[in-house]
């Protein structure tokens, strides 16, 4: 398959340094994207103020460096810079902005529910919202979420490798959380703020985030996007426990095999193996 005007982005948080499993999400990022001529960008996802470091950026774009993955040059240099386009925590009025539309397009709430209060709706240990909190204000008193009623529609989004991704977001997941207690934008909304703002039609990422996909479509058709995207849901890298490679589990860093002598080639070949 080959389309005009792809573009795909490869989206890292600064919340640690990469690991092979990110290697290995690289690797189908530039592989794919060459096969279907689409555009790289480079995009720090920070919206996590709490765990996110300066430091850690800096290590991301070393390393991705050394390893040979050039993302788009633009997107690149503006990472060098303050404030940055590619930088969510550089220009807080796209998602003050974004948030004005969500509101005048559906209802949004406050929401005190907890986690463990809401029902697990598959396999795949996502929790279903019942929409308990429906009409609350969103600035009512205590500690909550704000979240967005989305539509109860089929979606159905076309997955390179996968086929076909037929869901139902209200069903097994309900309404989507957009700001956490702490006042922060949440993943679900500044991606699809995100994507919609820098013309990214090509998402590619492991396939843990499948589920996902449907209300984060239907989010952003909220947001006013019109134009369908394409995904691509890669297998992920697992430890030898047969865990998921993550950050939280202090997996071994690309940083570390540098330092106890593994080449470019080795680490490539050792992701590529997974």
């Amino acid at each position: 398959m080959k389309k005009e005007g792809l573009v795909t982005r490869i989206a890292p948080s600064p919340t640690g340094e990469l690991h092979l499993g990110h290697v290995a999400h690289a690797q189908w990022v530039w592989k794919t994207a060459r096969e279907l001529d689409a555009r790289v960008l480079i995009r720090m996802e920070d919206h996590d103020r709490t765990r996110c470091r300066p430091e850690y950026e800096r290590s991301i774009l070393e390393d991705l460096a050394w390893l040979g993955f050039e993302p788009d040059a633009a997107s690149r240099a503006s990472l060098d810079t303050q404030p940055s386009a590619f930088r969510q925590s550089d220009h807080p009025e796209r998602y003050a902005e974004a948030f004005e539309r969500l509101r005048r397009a559906t209802d949004v709430y406050g929401c005190s529910c907890t986690r463990a209060m809401m029902e697990t709706s598959g396999p795949d240990g996502e929790r279903r919202y019942p929409g308990t909190c429906r009409g609350t204000p969103i600035d009512r008193e205590g500690r909550a979420v704000v979240r967005a009623r989305i539509p109860g529609e089929e979606t159905e989004i076309q997955d390179l490798r996968l086929g076909p991704l037929l869901q139902q977001p209200q069903h097994d997941q309900g309404d989507v959380a957009v700001r956490d207690i702490f006042g922060q934008w949440t993943y679900q909304f500044c991606v699809a703020v995100d994507d919609l703002h820098d013309g990214v039609n090509l998402i590619i990422r492991g396939e843990d985030l499948a589920p996902s996909t449907g209300r984060q479509w239907l989010l952003a058709k909220l947001l006013g996007r019109t134009e369908p995207f394409v995904t691509l849901h890669h297998p992920l890298l697992y430890a030898p426990d047969g865990r998921k490679l993550s950050k939280r589990d202090r997996s071994e860093t690309v940083k570390a095999m540098r330092a106890r002598g593994m080449t470019r080639e080795e680490v490539l070949e050792e992701a590529g193996r997974g």
